[in-house]
């Protein structure tokens, strides 16, 4: 079917509207993926910690970037919040330096982000001959593949939804599983995730232990949240999380074989020493920083680690535990507020930053 000449002049003023977030440390593939953004678009460098290598390969390209620097090292939350502040375009595609754009999908996701206010793509998960490398990819595709979420990358948003989840884009204080709050707000104000899974990115093959860093840090994020209320606590956490895991490892062992699932066990593993070297040591130093309203939100069937649907009480736990913060998140009546033919983009963004900056 021919497509509207209309419509592809909208999807160009949309592209010009877009801005493509990568946080960066030490990674020199950043080179690959910045030359797979095949669009004139607006390319953000949120650098936390960088190498003398990354910023002379900065220094050196030949492509126009935005660069931005945080000074909290690893912290991915804060460097999306700063690349989000460092560019006044009204599409943010959050990408990761580890990850290339298959061909068309800048343009894809602009398209369909024109009329839905959240868009996550695909990821294909490299692997090379090692095991650990094969049973990592299944790991993680059988982690995003049971269910629709706004977990990065690729995903991208129309910035006039911060207005209506309280004001901010990430949370700073978490440090590590800032996409997963940032889905659960989404939920909260009704915002739903549009799933293009035409639109894929190529992973990197990881190799040895390097994804068990990962959970790592994960539950270092999970520890952090559950003590700042934006994640539910376990009301009975040694009972719950022995029967999430016997369920998630059961569901891991049936649609990914058993080898993917004693791995997954491994990771778990993993993310629960990470939770536990939180509770212990605070080791990103957050504690000073917390809220006077930071309080866990307990309740006997918290949420899954293996998942960000929320239920209907669970809903309603965080929602209050936002409004005890004052953030009022509340459902969004009418989605087409957030369409291009909707009065004030520029101001909505403007209002956004504002509450951002408060945040």
């Amino acid at each position: 079917m021919a497509t509207d000449p209309m419509d592809e002049t909208a999807v160009e003023r949309g592209i010009a509207r877009t801005a493509v977030v990568i946080a960066l440390r030490d990674d020199l593939r950043i080179a690959d993926c910045i030359a797979s953004v095949d669009e004139d678009v607006e390319i953000v460098l949120a650098l936390n910690g960088p190498s003398d290598a990354v910023l002379k390969l900065i220094a050196d390209h030949p492509r126009a970037l935005t660069v931005t620097e945080i000074e909290d090292v690893g912290n991915l939350g804060a460097a999306y919040n700063a690349g989000a502040a460092a560019t006044d375009r009204q599409y943010l595609l959050l990408m990761d330096s580890d990850c290339t754009f298959a061909p068309g999908v800048v343009r894809s996701m602009v398209r369909t982000v024109l009329t839905e206010p959240v868009v996550k793509g695909q990821v294909v998960y490299g692997e090379s001959a090692g095991l650990l490398s094969r049973l990592t990819a299944r790991v993680r595709e059988f982690d995003e593949g049971d269910y629709v979420s706004a977990l990065s990358p690729p995903l991208i948003y129309n910035r006039a939804i911060v207005e209506h989840i309280g004001g901010y884009h990430f949370d700073e204080l978490i440090h590590w599983c800032e996409d997963r709050e940032f889905d659960f707000r989404l939920q909260l104000a009704g915002i739903p995730v549009v799933y293009l899974p035409t639109a894929r990115i190529f992973h990197d093959a990881q190799h040895g232990f390097a994804n068990m860093r990962s959970y790592f840090r994960y539950g270092v994020g999970e520890g952090v949240a559950q003590e700042t209320g934006v994640f539910t606590t376990p009301a009975i956490p040694v009972l719950w999380r022995l029967f999430e895991a016997a369920r998630t490892l059961a569901h891991c062992a049936r649609d990914k074989g058993p080898g993917a699932a004693a791995y997954y066990a491994l990771l778990k593993a993993a993310f629960h020493v990470g939770t536990a070297h939180h509770l212990l040591n605070d080791p990103y130093r957050v504690r000073e920083r917390y809220p006077a309203s930071a309080k866990r939100a307990r309740m006997v069937r918290s949420i899954p680690q293996h998942s960000t649907r929320l239920t209907g009480p669970q809903q309603r736990r965080l929602r209050r535990a936002h409004w005890e913060a004052g953030r009022r998140i509340e459902r969004v009546a009418d989605l087409s507020v957030f369409h291009p033919a909707a009065a004030g983009p520029r101001e909505a963004s403007a209002l956004g930053e504002a509450r951002q900056q408060q945040a």
